[in-house]
């Protein structure tokens, strides 16, 4: 039954983003009819998900952190990628406070500092550039002792670049006349976020006490692996050189990512389970209790969609599964951590029985449009937000025939979750954050696995609403209109554009 106060429900389809027709556009392959109705009935538009619009350096692929936080901040913030880099640009990066204690903590004690990162340009969760840049920073300081712990990529680069990404850090480590790779492991291991805490065990016992396989350098252990059609993701643990240089008492560690959803679980081990005295920076804010130092804190957003909701007096729900979660509660926040008033969550696992996803590519979307429904049909909330994740975390794993799957499951979901919505008299908005599923393929038909630069759709379904009030747009006009929609003011410090 519907009802007169104005409600909304934004679906967030991850990693569906608006490609060409070609064989590794899995969008287009899979059988989406209920989808093509949408676009075929409702008004429609594309939306910028990458580079400037959304606080990224120009032709930087968009993340599912990044712009999860643009919809709620509903304006352009500088993300930690662009500070980060300005901040090596004018220099000021060598001279950051919390390097510097660091520094002079392993000073003070004749130890070793030991930086930690993911090695590549994917610049979604770190960049090379900033691993060079601190070990740079540690010969400005005078240390003599830096031990480069290398976790190699293929997620958000190519599944077989990491050769040549430890290639060129061997070549700056040179250059530097500092540091030297000591350890080789892949993300799989060193960057789990889904409490699968055997394998960040595995990455630990690495760093701790040189549990992995010998090898005289970290290209030929990488290269090792791919003569076993083991790519760089899943990089077993890596023991460089003769002997292992162990994270010990009094040492420093560097953690380099910016993102700071996947070192928390290697971080919290370090920090319960390290070595005594061990003086551990985060380039990031990973998480507010840990006993750290930070190079580059939160960066706060005053008014953000979810709070301009709570403030209403409006109720909300946040629904998807554990890979998408802190996206759609901590990041759509705008980094804040703690619900809204009346800000509801609800969280299915996301199958951590499996090891991929394209094990099982239906996920929990089926699950979480039930669940919808029933929210829906209980009149609970004014406000729905839902992640919708298969496109992504199925397309991360370069299995086309799977991905197809995963969005035709997306396709059923939408025809529980919208017909449903429409009765109920919600204005039902359907989005991506960035694209992925759509560029599974180069021209070369080699895999692609990392996001895309391609805009994503933005669909505004309603009987309200028959037209759109301009033509194209960006992730950071999401709220101003979900707010105009629910009548409420927009603040003025969001400088997106409504479309109604």
């Amino acid at each position: 039954m519907k009802s007169d106060k104005p409600k909304v429900l934004l679906a967030i389809l991850d990693g569906w983003g608006i490609g060409k027709d070609y064989p590794g556009n899995a969008i287009s392959l899979a059988k989406t009819p209920f989808y093509d109705s949408l676009l075929e009935k409702y008004p429609h538009t594309q939306l910028d998900a990458s580079g400037e619009e959304i606080g990224l350096p120009k032709g930087q692929m968009g993340t599912s952190e990044v712009n999860h936080f643009a919809i709620g901040a509903g304006k352009v913030v500088s993300q930690d990628l662009v500070r980060i880099n300005q901040a090596i640009e004018d220099e000021s990066f060598y001279q950051n406070p919390a390097f510097l204690k660091t520094f002079e903590h392993v000073k003070e004690c004749d130890s070793a500092l030991h930086v930690w990162g993911l090695v590549s340009d994917g610049g979604v969760h770190s960049l090379q550039t900033h691993v060079v840049a601190v070990v740079e920073a540690a010969k400005r300081a005078g240390l003599n002792k830096v031990y480069v712990h290398a976790v190699t990529d293929g997620r958000d680069t190519s599944p077989v670049s990491g050769v040549s990404f430890v290639e060129k850090l061997d070549a700056s480590l040179v250059e530097i006349g500092l540091g030297q790779i000591v350890t080789v492991v892949g993300r799989y291991y060193a960057m789990d976020r889904d409490k699968n805490m055997d394998r960040t065990d595995q990455a630990f016992e690495l760093y701790m006490n040189g549990q992995g396989e010998k090898f005289n350098s970290a290209s030929s252990a990488i290269q090792a692996s791919y003569d076993v059609e083991v790519t760089d993701e899943f990089i077993k643990p890596v023991v460089v050189g003769d002997e292992a240089q162990v994270v010990a008492e009094n040492d420093g560690l560097i953690m380099v990512n910016f993102r700071n959803d996947r070192p928390r679980q290697i971080a919290q081990l370090f920090l319960g389970k390290g070595p005594q005295n061990l003086f551990i920076t985060t380039m990031t804010t990973y998480q507010p209790d840990f006993q750290v130092e930070i190079a580059y804190p939160l960066v706060g957003v005053k008014e953000c969609l979810g709070k301009v909701i709570s403030d209403a007096g409006l109720s909300q729900l946040r629904i998807t599964e554990t890979e998408k979660f802190a996206h759609l509660t901590f990041f759509l926040n705008c980094k804040k951590e703690a619900p809204f008033e009346n800000e509801d969550r609800f969280m299915f696992d996301s199958n951590s029985d499996v090891p991929t996803h394209d094990l099982k590519p239906e996920m929990r979307a089926l699950d979480i449009a039930r669940k919808i429904v029933e929210d829906i049909e209980s009149d609970s909330h004014e406000v729905i937000f839902t992640n919708l994740c298969n496109a992504d975390m199925v397309g991360h794993t370069g299995n086309i025939t799977a991905t197809i799957k995963a969005c035709e499951v997306i396709d059923q979901a939408l025809a529980k979750i919208v017909p449903a919505a429409l009765e109920h008299g919600y204005v039902v908005m359907i989005t991506a954050d960035h694209g992925n599923a759509e560029v599974m393929l180069t021209e070369s038909q080699e895999m692609v696995t990392a996001h895309s630069c391609n805009q994503v759709p933005f669909i505004l379904i309603s009987d309200q609403y028959q037209n759109l009030t301009k033509e194209g747009g960006a992730l950071v006009d999401m709220a101003p209109t979900i707010l105009k929609i629910l009548g409420l003011e927009t603040p003025q410090e969001m400088t997106g554009q409504s479309f109604v």
